[in-house]
Parts: C-alpha cells; sequence; structure tokens
C-alpha cells in the first residue's frame, strides 16, 4: 500500500509539476469567444430581467461539470447568498460545461469583468466542482483579472483533475471537458506548469473524501480539492470518517454553508482556522433552502450524469492555445486510430462524425478518388 501511494505521488510530480511562485504576468489573452455571447450569459436571478447592469454587491456564481448556472445555483447559493445580502450572478459556458474549459475560462473571467465594473470593487466568485478549476485556470492565464477578483470560495473542486475521469475517457469518445478532468491531462499539467497549483487570491476550498466524482481527496500531497496556501477544508477532518458528503451535496449542506459565510465575511479573504466545529456537521440543508429546493438538488447529480450522456463528444482532449503551450510539456496523449482518422477527415474538409476507423474510411472512400491513400491514412486495410 505504501509503495502504491508513493508511486501516485511520484507520478504526479512528474506529470503536472510542481508548485512555483512564478506565474504568468502582463496583458490578458484575447478571448475567442464572442463578447455578446460572453454577456447573455451572465444571468442574475433576483435583478430585473436577470441582468447584471446596476449591481452593487455582487457574487460570481461557477457551475459544475454537467450543470448550467441555473441548475448549480438557483436552489442552492441563489437563495441563500439572497438572505445574506448579496447579489448572485451565474454564467453558464456551452453545453452544461462539458466543451472546452479554455472557453469556460472565458466566461468566468467575462463574468468578473463585467460585474466588477458595475460593482466598481472586486468580486467573490464561488465555485462548484470544475467551475474551481476554471478560476484557477482564469487566475493564472488572465493577469489583468487578479485585480479583480475579491476571494474564490470553493466547494468540491478538481484542481488536479480526477481519477474518476478515466472512465469516462476510456470509452474513447466522451466530453471535451471530461478529458481535461483527468488527472493527468494536458490542462491540469499546463496549470501545474504555469504555476496554477497555488493560491493566487484568497481562497477557500470544502472537499470530503466520500465524494464520488472527484479523487482522491487525501493525503493532501494529492488531493485534488487542496490548494497550497488556500484555507482547506476537509470536511471529514472535522466532522469523522463516516461523516457522508457527497459531490452535489456539498452545494446544500450545512457544514460546508458553515465554511462559506466564514470565508465571505473574513477580512483575510480566507475561512479562518476552526470555522467549522463538530456542532455543526450536520448532513441537514441549511436555513434559507425550502423543501422544493433540497428536492431539485438531489437531481443535480442525475441532471449531470445525463447531460454527459447525450452531451458533446470528442475522441481527444482539446489542444491547448496559444497563450499556454509553452507550459504543455506532456506528450500528446491522444494516439489511437480513431482520434488520427477524425483528424485526417476533418483536415480533408470531410466533417461528419465518426466512431469508428471504418465509418470515417466508408465517408472518405465515398469522397474522394484517393481511396486506398486515405484507408491507409486512417488505418483501416484496403
Amino acid at each position: 500500500m505504501f509503495f502504491k501511494f508513493s508511486l501516485l505521488c511520484a507520478l504526479v510530480s512528474v506529470a503536472v509539476g510542481l508548485p512555483t511562485s512564478s506565474i504568468p504576468q502582463g496583458a490578458d489573452p484575447a478571448f475567442q469567444v464572442p463578447q455578446a455571447t460572453l454577456d447573455a450569459s451572465i444571468v442574475c436571478p433576483n435583478q430585473p430581467g436577470g441582468s447584471y447592469i446596476g449591481v452593487t454587491k455582487p457574487v460570481l456564481l461557477l457551475p459544475g461539470t454537467g450543470t448550467s448556472g441555473s441548475v448549480s445555483w438557483d436552489h442552492t447559493y441563489v437563495p441563500l447568498l439572497t438572505q445574506l445580502g448579496y447579489q448572485p450572478c451565474h454564467v453558464s459556458p456551452p453545453n452544461n460545461m462539458l466543451e472546452d474549459l479554455q472557453d469556460g475560462a472565458e466566461y468566468a473571467v467575462n463574468g468578473v469583468r463585467r460585474l466588477y465594473s458595475q460593482s466598481r470593487k472586486p468580486v467573490p466568485v464561488m465555485t462548484w466542482s470544475a467551475g474551481g478549476l476554471i478560476a484557477q485556470w482564469s487566475l493564472t492565464f488572465f493577469p489583468q483579472t487578479r485585480e479583480k477578483v475579491d476571494r474564490v470560495v470553493a466547494f468540491a473542486p478538481d484542481y488536479r483533475g480526477t481519477i474518476e475521469a478515466y472512465l469516462l475517457t476510456s470509452l474513447q469518445y466522451i466530453s471535451p471537458s471530461i478529458w481535461q478532468q483527468q488527472t493527468f491531462s494536458h490542462f491540469v499539467t499546463t496549470l501545474a506548469n504555469a504555476g496554477g497549483f497555488q493560491t493566487i487570491k484568497p481562497t477557500t476550498t470544502m472537499y470530503s473524501i466520500t465524494d464520488e466524482i472527484v479523487e482522491p481527496e487525501t493525503p493532501d500531497e494529492i488531493a485534488s480539492g487542496y490548494l497550497p496556501g488556500a484555507s482547506n477544508n476537509r470536511i471529514q477532518d472535522t466532522c469523522g470518517p463516516l461523516f457522508l458528503l457527497e459531490h452535489s451535496q456539498q452545494l446544500f449542506n450545512q457544514a460546508t454553508y458553515t465554511i462559506a459565510t466564514a470565508a465571505l465575511s473574513s477580512k483575510s479573504g480566507q475561512a479562518p482556522d476552526g470555522s467549522l466545529t463538530t456542532a455543526n456537521c450536520s448532513e441537514l440543508p441549511p436555513a434559507g433552502l425550502t423543501p422544493a429546493d433540497v428536492l431539485f438538488d438531489v437531481t443535480i447529480i442525475p441532471q449531470a450524469g445525463a447531460n454527459i450522456i447525450i452531451g458533446p463528444k470528442t475522441t481527444c482532449e482539446p489542444k491547448i492555445r496559444s497563450y499556454a503551450a509553452k507550459y504543455d510539456n506532456q506528450p500528446n496523449l491522444c494516439f489511437n486510430n480513431l482520434t488520427q482518422s477524425q483528424q485526417y477527415a476533418n483536415a480533408k474538409g470531410f466533417t461528419a462524425p465518426f466512431t469508428t476507423q471504418q465509418q470515417v474510411a466508408d465517408y472518405v472512400a465515398g469522397s474522394s478518388n484517393d481511396t486506398a491513400a486515405i484507408k491507409k491514412a486512417v488505418g483501416v486495410s484496403s
């Protein structure tokens, strides 16, 4: 057992590097998502028309994989933050956070910019699951965003990805953001090598060893929810090893609510040590959520799962963009005949979706007089 743990730690260190104090500086990269699309995604549920115009005390909410901003937050921290006097606003990256997380980061950065421009003060950011990952990517690679962020409060973040992603990527045909959340993905590796495995703005993390989605969560050396320099709160450290807290439940649980509110009110920007006591180790939802809210909340994971099943699919992880490419020292991890077939067909201008090599060969054979060469290129014998 010790040998396996040591080997895993070594693999993580080699594959994703170690935290460094040096992070990118200078101007922010240009957006690839159209500005109007980014702006249209910002919704402040309690404001007139859902508009962010005129907000004075906003909190930006970033959703998790397989969900929209509304599904993640409208029945969790929208009502909870509202009762605390905040004006919560969320964004919804396309296809329920299942597309390229580099696009998702642009939604996060734009949300921060717009809310900062309205409130004229740094914006607190609250995240769930992969929302924490895109927040950390945004702070790492969009330097001008840092001064506009007040603090980050992260529920179940997967800063180091999750080994559970490999159960899905083994299918060789899954959503882009799932590929990117593999523990040894190009995305996670690039973030680490750019210095993203450290606290850039005051950050409070909450995570659970019984999380069925994000693993591992212990020990600290490899825990995906652990961020050096942050206020790190593994719930079982206070509430005991038998305290059960699954992935989405962290959004509607009294224990995590206690930590989150401490983080929001803290002068340091992070939840102080000891914010969670055994007195608040409750499986119950916090006051402020109605029975209807909780009935909806228990469907968050089933909704996310259904969206992953019907959502966008690709055979490979999205390419790291030019502004971050120099930090990607991983070899190409996406060598399989199906991927090469799709890429070849795309280069030839053939855009049909393919799930087998033979489908590619059949398609391009009917679209080109160079059938033998195409079949050879995609790995199908003539």
